[in-house]
Protein backbone atom coordinates (compact mmCIF):
# COMPACT_ATOMS: atom_id res chain seq x y z
CA UNK A 1 0.00 0.00 0.00
CA UNK A 2 1.43 3.37 -1.01
CA UNK A 3 2.23 6.03 1.53
CA UNK A 4 -0.36 8.74 1.92
CA UNK A 5 0.92 12.11 0.83
CA UNK A 6 0.75 14.86 3.39
CA UNK A 7 -0.78 18.18 2.37
CA UNK A 8 0.68 21.15 4.17
CA UNK A 9 -1.07 24.46 4.61
CA UNK A 10 0.85 27.73 4.71
CA UNK A 11 1.82 28.59 8.26
CA UNK A 12 -0.02 31.69 9.40
CA UNK A 13 0.58 33.65 12.57
CA UNK A 14 -2.39 33.02 14.85
CA UNK A 15 -2.55 36.70 15.82
CA UNK A 16 -3.07 37.59 12.13
CA UNK A 17 -5.96 35.14 11.81
CA UNK A 18 -7.39 36.43 15.11
CA UNK A 19 -7.19 40.00 13.81
CA UNK A 20 -9.47 39.19 10.87
CA UNK A 21 -11.65 36.85 12.93
CA UNK A 22 -12.44 39.63 15.39
CA UNK A 23 -12.98 42.11 12.55
CA UNK A 24 -15.56 39.83 10.95
CA UNK A 25 -17.29 39.13 14.25
CA UNK A 26 -17.54 42.88 14.91
CA UNK A 27 -19.34 43.37 11.60
CA UNK A 28 -21.74 40.53 12.35
CA UNK A 29 -22.50 41.78 15.86
CA UNK A 30 -23.95 45.03 14.47
CA UNK A 31 -26.23 43.76 11.71
CA UNK A 32 -29.46 44.01 13.71
CA UNK A 33 -31.12 46.64 15.86
CA UNK A 34 -33.42 45.67 18.73
CA UNK A 35 -36.09 47.96 20.19
CA UNK A 36 -37.90 47.96 23.53
CA UNK A 37 -35.62 45.40 25.16
CA UNK A 38 -35.87 45.32 28.97
CA UNK A 39 -33.24 47.42 30.72
CA UNK A 40 -31.64 44.25 32.08
CA UNK A 41 -30.98 42.92 28.54
CA UNK A 42 -27.96 44.54 26.81
CA UNK A 43 -28.21 44.42 23.01
CA UNK A 44 -24.45 44.16 22.46
CA UNK A 45 -24.26 41.03 24.62
CA UNK A 46 -27.34 39.58 22.91
CA UNK A 47 -26.05 39.95 19.35
CA UNK A 48 -22.48 39.07 20.23
CA UNK A 49 -23.69 35.86 21.87
CA UNK A 50 -25.92 34.95 18.94
CA UNK A 51 -23.25 35.29 16.25
CA UNK A 52 -20.52 33.66 18.36
CA UNK A 53 -22.48 30.90 20.11
CA UNK A 54 -25.76 30.48 18.19
CA UNK A 55 -28.35 30.25 21.00
CA UNK A 56 -29.45 32.71 23.67
CA UNK A 57 -31.98 31.96 26.41
CA UNK A 58 -34.53 34.68 27.23
CA UNK A 59 -35.93 33.99 30.70
CA UNK A 60 -36.99 35.54 33.99
CA UNK A 61 -34.55 35.34 36.88
CA UNK A 62 -36.06 35.47 40.40
CA UNK A 63 -33.62 38.19 41.52
CA UNK A 64 -32.50 39.95 38.32
CA UNK A 65 -35.77 39.95 36.40
CA UNK A 66 -35.87 39.48 32.63
CA UNK A 67 -32.48 38.35 31.40
CA UNK A 68 -30.60 36.70 28.52
CA UNK A 69 -27.75 34.18 28.65
CA UNK A 70 -25.74 32.13 26.20
CA UNK A 71 -27.28 28.67 26.23
CA UNK A 72 -26.88 25.13 24.96
CA UNK A 73 -29.77 22.96 23.86
CA UNK A 74 -30.13 19.81 25.99
CA UNK A 75 -33.41 18.39 24.62
CA UNK A 76 -35.30 18.06 21.32
CA UNK A 77 -38.78 17.02 20.22
CA UNK A 78 -39.80 14.79 17.30
CA UNK A 79 -39.36 17.71 14.86
CA UNK A 80 -35.83 18.37 16.12
CA UNK A 81 -36.98 21.56 17.81
CA UNK A 82 -35.36 22.50 21.15
CA UNK A 83 -37.39 21.58 24.23
CA UNK A 84 -34.85 22.30 26.99
CA UNK A 85 -31.89 24.66 27.31
CA UNK A 86 -29.19 25.21 29.90
CA UNK A 87 -27.11 28.33 30.55
CA UNK A 88 -23.96 27.99 32.63
CA UNK A 89 -22.37 31.28 33.64
CA UNK A 90 -19.26 31.87 35.73
CA UNK A 91 -19.47 35.24 37.46
CA UNK A 92 -17.14 36.90 39.96
CA UNK A 93 -19.93 38.68 41.84
CA UNK A 94 -22.00 35.49 42.34
CA UNK A 95 -25.13 37.06 40.87
CA UNK A 96 -25.77 33.68 39.20
CA UNK A 97 -24.33 30.81 41.19
CA UNK A 98 -25.80 27.78 39.43
CA UNK A 99 -26.79 26.67 35.92
CA UNK A 100 -30.07 28.06 34.59
CA UNK A 101 -32.33 25.48 32.94
CA UNK A 102 -35.61 26.27 31.24
CA UNK A 103 -38.24 24.45 29.21
CA UNK A 104 -38.33 26.08 25.78
CA UNK A 105 -41.80 27.28 24.77
CA UNK A 106 -43.18 28.47 21.42
CA UNK A 107 -46.53 29.81 20.32
CA UNK A 108 -46.72 26.89 17.89
CA UNK A 109 -46.69 24.36 20.75
CA UNK A 110 -50.45 24.53 21.25
CA UNK A 111 -53.43 26.87 21.12
CA UNK A 112 -53.08 27.35 24.90
CA UNK A 113 -49.34 28.05 24.86
CA UNK A 114 -49.67 31.52 26.43
CA UNK A 115 -52.00 30.34 29.23
CA UNK A 116 -49.74 27.39 30.03
CA UNK A 117 -46.50 29.39 30.07
CA UNK A 118 -44.77 29.46 33.48
CA UNK A 119 -42.06 32.18 33.73
CA UNK A 120 -40.43 30.34 36.65
CA UNK A 121 -39.68 27.21 34.63
CA UNK A 122 -40.11 28.21 30.97
CA UNK A 123 -38.22 30.46 28.58
CA UNK A 124 -37.76 31.44 24.93
CA UNK A 125 -34.75 30.39 22.89
CA UNK A 126 -33.41 33.01 20.45
CA UNK A 127 -31.55 31.32 17.60
CA UNK A 128 -29.02 32.88 15.27
CA UNK A 129 -29.90 30.56 12.40
CA UNK A 130 -32.62 28.00 11.87
CA UNK A 131 -30.36 25.18 13.09
CA UNK A 132 -29.05 27.17 16.05
CA UNK A 133 -25.60 27.48 14.47
CA UNK A 134 -23.31 30.40 15.20
CA UNK A 135 -21.36 32.21 12.49
CA UNK A 136 -18.12 30.44 13.43
CA UNK A 137 -17.97 28.30 10.27
CA UNK A 138 -18.27 31.30 7.96
CA UNK A 139 -15.98 33.52 10.04
CA UNK A 140 -13.22 30.92 10.29
CA UNK A 141 -13.43 30.19 6.55
CA UNK A 142 -12.94 33.83 5.55
CA UNK A 143 -10.62 34.85 8.40
CA UNK A 144 -8.07 32.24 7.31
CA UNK A 145 -8.20 33.33 3.67
CA UNK A 146 -8.01 37.02 4.53
CA UNK A 147 -4.97 36.33 6.71
CA UNK A 148 -3.45 34.28 3.88
CA UNK A 149 -3.93 37.16 1.42
CA UNK A 150 -2.56 39.63 3.98
CA UNK A 151 0.54 37.51 4.49
CA UNK A 152 1.07 37.36 0.72
CA UNK A 153 0.72 41.15 0.57
CA UNK A 154 3.25 41.60 3.39
CA UNK A 155 5.65 39.23 1.64
CA UNK A 156 5.31 41.09 -1.65
CA UNK A 157 5.88 44.39 0.14
CA UNK A 158 8.93 42.95 1.87
CA UNK A 159 10.46 41.85 -1.44
CA UNK A 160 9.77 45.30 -2.87
CA UNK A 161 12.07 46.69 -0.18
CA UNK A 162 14.97 44.34 -0.89
CA UNK A 163 17.93 46.50 -1.97
CA UNK A 164 19.65 46.21 -5.33
CA UNK A 165 22.22 43.41 -5.53
CA UNK A 166 25.42 43.84 -7.52
CA UNK A 167 28.43 41.67 -8.09
CA UNK A 168 31.71 43.61 -8.10
CA UNK A 169 35.32 42.71 -8.73
CA UNK A 170 37.00 45.40 -6.62
CA UNK A 171 36.40 47.88 -3.82
CA UNK A 172 36.70 50.76 -6.29
CA UNK A 173 33.74 49.45 -8.29
CA UNK A 174 31.81 48.93 -5.05
CA UNK A 175 32.39 52.56 -4.02
CA UNK A 176 31.43 53.82 -7.48
CA UNK A 177 28.10 51.94 -7.44
CA UNK A 178 27.35 53.15 -3.90
CA UNK A 179 28.03 56.73 -5.03
CA UNK A 180 25.78 56.16 -8.04
CA UNK A 181 22.80 55.27 -5.83
CA UNK A 182 23.59 58.00 -3.32
CA UNK A 183 23.51 60.61 -6.08
CA UNK A 184 20.31 59.15 -7.54
CA UNK A 185 18.47 59.37 -4.20
CA UNK A 186 19.66 62.93 -3.61
CA UNK A 187 18.47 64.01 -7.05
CA UNK A 188 21.87 64.47 -8.63
CA UNK A 189 22.65 63.13 -12.09
CA UNK A 190 25.26 60.40 -12.27
CA UNK A 191 27.39 60.15 -15.38
CA UNK A 192 29.06 56.80 -15.97
CA UNK A 193 32.54 57.41 -17.42
CA UNK A 194 33.77 53.87 -16.90
CA UNK A 195 32.15 51.59 -19.45
CA UNK A 196 33.22 48.55 -17.41
CA UNK A 197 31.47 49.75 -14.22
CA UNK A 198 28.48 47.45 -14.61
CA UNK A 199 30.16 44.86 -16.81
CA UNK A 200 30.10 42.20 -14.09
CA UNK A 201 26.26 42.47 -13.93
CA UNK A 202 25.35 42.64 -17.60
CA UNK A 203 23.91 39.10 -17.56
CA UNK A 204 22.10 39.23 -14.22
CA UNK A 205 19.34 41.35 -12.75
CA UNK A 206 20.17 44.04 -10.29
CA UNK A 207 17.17 43.08 -8.10
CA UNK A 208 15.66 39.70 -7.16
CA UNK A 209 13.20 38.50 -9.80
CA UNK A 210 10.12 38.83 -7.58
CA UNK A 211 7.48 41.15 -9.08
CA UNK A 212 5.49 43.43 -6.80
CA UNK A 213 1.83 42.35 -6.81
CA UNK A 214 0.58 44.38 -3.86
CA UNK A 215 -2.27 46.00 -5.78
CA UNK A 216 -3.59 42.66 -7.01
CA UNK A 217 -3.42 41.27 -3.48
CA UNK A 218 -5.30 44.28 -2.06
CA UNK A 219 -7.99 43.62 -4.67
CA UNK A 220 -8.07 40.01 -3.49
CA UNK A 221 -8.56 41.10 0.14
CA UNK A 222 -11.40 43.42 -0.91
CA UNK A 223 -13.03 40.66 -2.96
CA UNK A 224 -12.80 38.27 0.00
CA UNK A 225 -14.51 40.86 2.21
CA UNK A 226 -17.24 41.23 -0.40
CA UNK A 227 -17.74 37.46 -0.56
CA UNK A 228 -17.90 37.31 3.22
CA UNK A 229 -20.56 40.00 3.34
CA UNK A 230 -22.57 38.20 0.70
CA UNK A 231 -22.29 34.93 2.60
CA UNK A 232 -23.68 36.42 5.81
CA UNK A 233 -26.33 38.51 4.08
CA UNK A 234 -24.91 42.04 4.03
CA UNK A 235 -26.03 43.63 0.77
CA UNK A 236 -23.08 44.71 -1.33
CA UNK A 237 -22.44 45.17 -5.03
CA UNK A 238 -18.69 45.48 -4.69
CA UNK A 239 -15.91 46.59 -2.41
CA UNK A 240 -13.39 49.18 -3.62
CA UNK A 241 -13.83 48.03 -7.21
CA UNK A 242 -12.39 50.35 -9.79
CA UNK A 243 -14.69 49.30 -12.61
CA UNK A 244 -18.38 50.11 -12.99
CA UNK A 245 -20.83 47.60 -11.57
CA UNK A 246 -23.81 46.83 -13.76
CA UNK A 247 -27.35 46.79 -12.42
CA UNK A 248 -27.61 43.08 -13.28
CA UNK A 249 -24.71 42.32 -10.92
CA UNK A 250 -26.36 44.40 -8.19
CA UNK A 251 -29.64 42.51 -8.63
CA UNK A 252 -27.93 39.12 -8.52
CA UNK A 253 -26.16 40.02 -5.28
CA UNK A 254 -29.36 41.40 -3.80
CA UNK A 255 -31.23 38.20 -4.50
CA UNK A 256 -28.57 36.11 -2.77
CA UNK A 257 -27.86 38.30 0.25
CA UNK A 258 -31.51 39.04 0.93
CA UNK A 259 -32.27 35.34 1.29
CA UNK A 260 -29.41 34.69 3.72
CA UNK A 261 -30.15 37.81 5.72
CA UNK A 262 -33.82 36.87 6.00
CA UNK A 263 -32.88 33.52 7.56
CA UNK A 264 -31.13 35.31 10.41
CA UNK A 265 -33.80 37.99 10.67
CA UNK A 266 -36.68 35.50 10.72
CA UNK A 267 -35.21 33.61 13.67
CA UNK A 268 -35.05 36.86 15.61
CA UNK A 269 -38.58 37.74 14.49
CA UNK A 270 -39.90 34.40 15.72
CA UNK A 271 -38.21 34.99 19.06
CA UNK A 272 -39.77 38.47 19.29
CA UNK A 273 -43.26 37.06 18.73
CA UNK A 274 -42.77 34.47 21.46
CA UNK A 275 -41.15 36.90 23.90
CA UNK A 276 -43.91 39.47 23.43
CA UNK A 277 -46.67 36.90 23.87
CA UNK A 278 -45.19 35.13 26.91
CA UNK A 279 -43.68 38.11 28.75
CA UNK A 280 -46.15 40.84 27.68
CA UNK A 281 -43.52 42.98 25.97
CA UNK A 282 -43.25 44.90 22.68
CA UNK A 283 -39.77 43.89 21.54
CA UNK A 284 -38.93 44.27 17.84
CA UNK A 285 -35.89 43.73 15.66
CA UNK A 286 -34.80 45.22 12.34
CA UNK A 287 -31.84 45.16 10.00
CA UNK A 288 -29.49 48.10 10.53
CA UNK A 289 -29.87 50.59 7.70
CA UNK A 290 -32.98 48.99 6.16
CA UNK A 291 -35.71 51.12 7.67
CA UNK A 292 -38.39 49.79 9.98
CA UNK A 293 -38.19 46.14 9.00
CA UNK A 294 -39.26 44.86 12.41
CA UNK A 295 -40.89 41.53 13.13
CA UNK A 296 -44.37 42.98 12.60
CA UNK A 297 -43.44 43.74 8.99
CA UNK A 298 -42.71 40.85 6.70
CA UNK A 299 -42.20 42.75 3.47
CA UNK A 300 -38.96 42.43 1.55
CA UNK A 301 -35.89 44.49 2.33
CA UNK A 302 -35.89 47.94 0.78
CA UNK A 303 -35.03 48.08 -2.91
CA UNK A 304 -32.00 49.90 -4.15
CA UNK A 305 -32.56 53.26 -5.78
CA UNK A 306 -33.51 53.45 -9.44
CA UNK A 307 -30.75 53.51 -12.01
CA UNK A 308 -28.99 51.50 -14.66
CA UNK A 309 -25.51 51.20 -13.22
CA UNK A 310 -23.81 51.50 -9.88
CA UNK A 311 -20.19 51.95 -8.90
CA UNK A 312 -18.14 52.09 -5.75
CA UNK A 313 -16.30 55.09 -4.41
CA UNK A 314 -12.93 55.21 -2.72
CA UNK A 315 -14.51 54.11 0.55
CA UNK A 316 -16.20 51.08 -0.99
CA UNK A 317 -19.68 52.63 -0.87
CA UNK A 318 -22.06 52.29 -3.76
CA UNK A 319 -22.42 55.24 -6.09
CA UNK A 320 -24.80 55.67 -8.98
CA UNK A 321 -22.96 56.35 -12.22
CA UNK A 322 -24.76 58.35 -14.86
CA UNK A 323 -23.92 57.86 -18.50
Amino acid sequence: MGRRLKHYKPQLAEELVDFYREQLYRELSHMFKWKNLPSTVPQDYLERSLVRHGNVLFYEHPDIGLDVLQAEVIGYNRHNQPTHARATVMTTNNEISQPIERVIKRLTDSSRAVEEFNPKTDGVLIRNREDGASMKDIVDHYAYRLALAQQAFDTSLLWANVPYIFQVSSDDVKLSIEKLFHDIFTGKPFVIVDKYLLADNKDRAGVPGVPYIGRELLDTINELMMKFRQAVGIETAGVDKAERVGKYEVDINKQHTKTVLQIMLEQRQIACENINAFFNLDVSVSVVGVGNNSYHHNEDLEELGEGDEYGTGDGGTEEFIED
